[in-house]
């Protein structure tokens, strides 16, 4: 499947125009143990194996937008492995059960129970979040700031990069900022990108008390605008969800993001300092923080060390709610979300008193 889209085209609803309405195909949040039902997902992940006795079977994960659920195949084991790939959307006949306190799909006998679905298909809204947060108030924001910056040369090249190059624009503002970690979604990258930049500005506003040290704001301002700026290279989105493109594979986001600077700097006037892009170039180069987490350098400088921190902050808070968001989709009621292996942790839902 790699079939990509424009977010313009997706959000317009221009090229899925033929798209299944099928009210039986439910999102797998809303399913119930004991129906009989067909469920559309995403695949995720397949196993083929055996049981001790020698019999196969055929154990897949697919996911939609709210959540995943495993789906067992006793019938047409081998003949279903090969029919899909990970990647693929299919839609899976079977009845719904509870295996485990978790529930599962038991796939029926039928030669057509699980089925590849052609993008035409796809309701891309089954697939796709979008930010609660309305894009025209994230694009003032965001304009708000690069005017907040001094320096005619990092103006300028934030000037190139979010105003008239039109079509680094146009991603910037649709593109997700990962495929499910944190901000998955049209948009994402936009809303992520300015929250570093208000957790940037508040930490540089905190620490800036001593007069012989300084931090510079405007670097404050544009790295962290910056600073995941290869990632409108790195995601594409399609009506089955967030893939990564072949440059983001091959490259990454970092290597990608450090191009775009250099290649847009060439084109603006008044030009940057080299000192200045350079600064932009570290910031991007180590706001993982560390080599282990993918950065190719550590921080090396105070501004370097404030963004890196903040994008830390925002992430692992969006994940935290995340997680708590899904825990109460499952159960309005629950005191505790799932344990997510990315945080290593479950997390505890507070109420009101």
């Amino acid at each position: 499947m790699n079939e990509q889209y424009s977010l313009g085209d997706l959000i317009k609803g221009n090229v899925f125009e033929n798209q299944s309405n099928d009210e039986n195909i439910s999102l797998i949040s809303d399913l119930k143990p004991n129906e009989i039902k067909e469920v559309e997902g995403k695949v995720i992940s397949k196993r083929l194996q055996k049981t001790k006795s020698n019999k196969s079977f055929l154990l897949i994960t697919i996911s939609d937008k709210s959540q995943s659920i495993r789906a067992i195949d006793w019938y047409y084991p081998e003949e279903n492995n090969n029919k899909i790939q990970v990647g693929d959307v299919v839609r899976v006949k079977g009845k719904t059960v509870l295996f485990d306190n978790r529930l599962q799909i038991n796939i029926s006998n039928e030669d057509d129970s699980i089925r590849k679905m052609s993008m035409a298909e796809i309701n891309p809204e089954k697939y796709l979040k979008f930010s609660n947060n309305d894009l025209n108030i994230l694009k003032s924001n965001l304009e708000i700031y690069i005017k907040k910056v001094e320096n005619d040369g990092i103006k300028a090249l934030l000037e190139q990069i979010f105003e008239k190059n039109q079509k680094l624009k146009e991603e910037f503002f649709f593109s997700p900022a990962a495929m499910e970690v944190h901000h998955a979604y049209p948009g994402g990258l936009l809303e992520h990108s300015l929250m570093v930049t208000e957790i940037s500005l508040n930490l540089c506003n905190l620490y800036q008390e001593e007069k012989e040290i300084v931090i510079n704001k405007d670097i404050i301002i544009a790295g962290s605008l910056l600073h995941d700026i290869g990632k409108i290279q790195e995601y594409s989105v399609t009506p089955a969800g967030i893939i990564k493109t072949e440059a983001g594979e091959l490259i990454g986001h970092i290597q990608l993001g450090t191009k775009i600077l250099y290649d847009e700097s060439k084109k603006i006037n008044p030009k940057i300092k080299e000192k200045d892009l350079k600064h932009l170039v570290h910031i991007i180069l180590s706001h993982h923080g560390e080599i282990e987490y993918g950065s190719p350098i550590v921080p090396k400088t105070i501004e370097s060390f404030i963004i890196g921190l903040s994008d830390n902050i925002d992430s692992k808070i969006a994940q935290v709610k995340d997680n708590i968001r899904n825990a109460l989709q499952i159960d309005k009621d629950s005191e505790w979300s799932e344990y997510d292996k990315r945080l290593a942790r479950k997390i505890r839902i507070e109420r009101d008193d």
